[in-house]
């Protein structure tokens, strides 16, 4: 259920929490001001109910829409407001929440030096309260801002350390295989990609045939990506640009994502290896289309500085200059920028790769006319990946949060349901026979007969299984058909044959352990559908899950 824009704060704190959580999402990274109503609603219902915890997650929910629509300096504001509030309120758990976020805000927001300020108070926080999952977030935080800082080896220790925590950790209501899973590939990854930051690509191949033996256990999809990323920079250093290409199109196939950090992420790492294959056109391309699509603000141009060299790189050797020069200073601006965020840099440092590159520079507008000179600007990349991490980890957070409240609403469903057909019962806005008058009202009751005698049969899990096989398999017209299916149903034919089948799916998957360890592809066909893309878009519109998310929970309490 979500609200009607026209309602006032007031009508909307009337609803459910879960009424206005849903609302929140429904707009969360389409349409801010009704985002910001319904959580300005949350926060309202928790103050008239003394909720201090359900008013926190509506401060909180704030936060992640100005971040989803950029405004990072409103984000961290209201970020601040909502840590104030967890402290004066005594809410521990919240505050560390406050704190990740905030830390994670810092850099791009403010400075380095403050954002290991916030890591280190969630680090004592969860100390003095005892909370080891606090306190290993904290550490493996602190890890990443010296990664980005070129501390990498400090921060591989850390990492080791953690992996170690998590390998050992016993398993518990709160933390499970799957979690567990996740916590060491997710250590893995960031171990392999410290070692190919420091150019040791046979430690990073070790750490990614760690990553590969987690392929077949239970974990996220997402996750399973990370081999093929580690893949891809690998053979990016290895100049074996083709296996790249490989690489990284299974990694983005695995774990798609059409959310717009994610695309210049893609069009980065695709540039560069265009960049490296000296595809400079095709690297142009694909640059500058990442850059057109997101359109970089203000504060994120310190994260810029390895795509502003790529593109300038590349420009050049197509005998452009004059975009060249202009992505190269580019370049050189948010090489500073930067370096104010680690608060490390020296100015000498950028005046010396300006006058270096202002020499190169000539001397290839000089020899341009005789021949073709070769240039290697191939800098070490990392900044824009740790980045995009930041921003997964916490989109992965919410994206988490949403479905487990899905799921457990599904088994609430499924609990609560006296036969299948009453789990999923979609009803359609638009029918395609609104009139059924004409039908007897003996046709009528044969129709039904004759459509509940097919249920039995379990007909509908045929792909064969249409409006006109149907009406002859009972001795009717399909017109016939689809008026009684509107009429007594309220829906459609396709909703009335979807409806069953997702139902069934979600009946047999809860109850049957070797149906849960079918491929996608093979529940699809087994229930009626052709493919799993067809498949897993009916289901997730009937529950709001992917198929893959619900077979891993509902192991844990099938």
């Amino acid at each position: 259920m979500s609200y009607s824009f026209s309602q006032t704060e007031e009508d909307l704190s009337r609803l459910s929490f879960d009424a206005i959580r849903d609302s929140i999402h429904k707009y969360e990274f389409s349409n801010m001001p009704k985002a910001i109503k319904a959580s300005e609603a949350y926060i309202l219902k928790g103050k008239r109910e003394d909720d201090k915890a359900e008013e926190w997650l509506g401060m909180e929910s704030v936060v992640l829409i100005y971040v989803n629509f950029r405004m990072y300096k409103e984000a961290n504001e209201q970020s601040e407001k909502t840590l104030d509030f967890a402290r004066e309120s005594n809410l521990p758990k919240k505050e560390m929440r406050a704190l990740t976020l905030l830390g994670d805000l810092q850099s791009i927001a403010t400075t380095v030096d403050k954002q290991l300020y916030y890591y280190n108070e969630l680090l004592k926080l969860a100390k003095a309260q005892n909370n080891e999952q606090y306190r290993e977030t904290a550490l493996n935080k602190i890890a990443g801002v010296q990664d980005l800082s070129g501390n990498t080896k400090k921060a591989l220790a850390i990492r080791k350390k953690s992996l170690k925590y998590y390998q050992n950790k016993p398993l518990d209501s709160n933390f499970t295989q799957i979690k567990k899973n996740s916590a060491i590939v997710s250590l893995y990854g960031s171990l392999a990609f410290s070692h190919i930051k420091l150019e040791q690509l046979d430690s990073a191949k070790l750490y990614n045939e760690y990553v590969k033996q987690f392929q077949e256990k239970e974990l996220d999809s997402c996750y399973l990506g990370f081999s093929y990323s580690i893949d891809a920079e690998i053979a990016y250093k290895e100049k074996k640009f083709e296996t790249a290409r490989k690489a990284y199109r299974k990694a983005y196939t695995i774990c798609p994502s059409e959310y717009d950090l994610i695309q210049l992420n893609k069009a980065y790492a695709f540039g560069k290896i265009e960049v490296g294959a000296k595809n400079y056109h095709e690297a142009i391309r694909i640059l500058q289309q990442g850059l057109d699509d997101y359109q970089v603000t203000a504060a994120e141009e310190g994260f810029m500085r390895d795509y502003y060299e790529k593109l300038a790189e590349a420009y050049k050797h197509t005998g452009d200059f004059e975009r060249a020069s202009y992505y190269y200073e580019k370049y050189l601006t948010t090489q500073a920028e930067f370096n104010k965020l680690k608060e490390s840099a020296k100015e000498s440092f950028i005046k010396k790769e300006r006058a270096a590159f202002k020499k190169d520079f000539d001397a290839l507008v000089s020899e341009k006319e005789k021949s073709q000179s070769k240039l290697n600007y191939l800098l070490l990349g990392g900044s824009i990946i740790i980045l995009i991490l930041l921003f997964l980890l916490l989109k992965f957070y919410r994206n988490k949060k949403a479905n487990e409240a899905k799921f457990e609403a599904l088994l609430a469903k499924i609990k609560a349901a006296e036969k299948p057909e009453d789990i999923i019962d979609t009803k359609d806005e638009v029918l395609e026979e609104k009139n059924s008058t004409d039908v007897a009202e003996e046709t009528k009751q044969q129709i039904l007969d004759g459509l509940k005698k097919l249920e039995k049969q379990e007909y509908f899990l045929k792909q064969d299984c249409n409006s006109y096989n149907v009406a002859k398999k009972i001795n009717t017209n399909t017109s016939y058909l689809s008026k009684v299916i509107n009429s007594h149903f309220g829906k459609n034919f396709n909703t009335y044959i979807n409806d069953l089948r997702i139902n069934y799916t979600i009946v047999r998957l809860k109850d049957d352990v070797i149906f849960r360890s079918y491929s996608i592809q093979s529940i699809a066909e087994e229930v009626g559908y052709k493919s799993a893309d067809s498949f897993t878009k009916y289901f997730k519109k009937d529950t709001g899950l992917n198929p893959s998310f619900y077979i891993k929970n509902i192991k844990n309490v099938a």
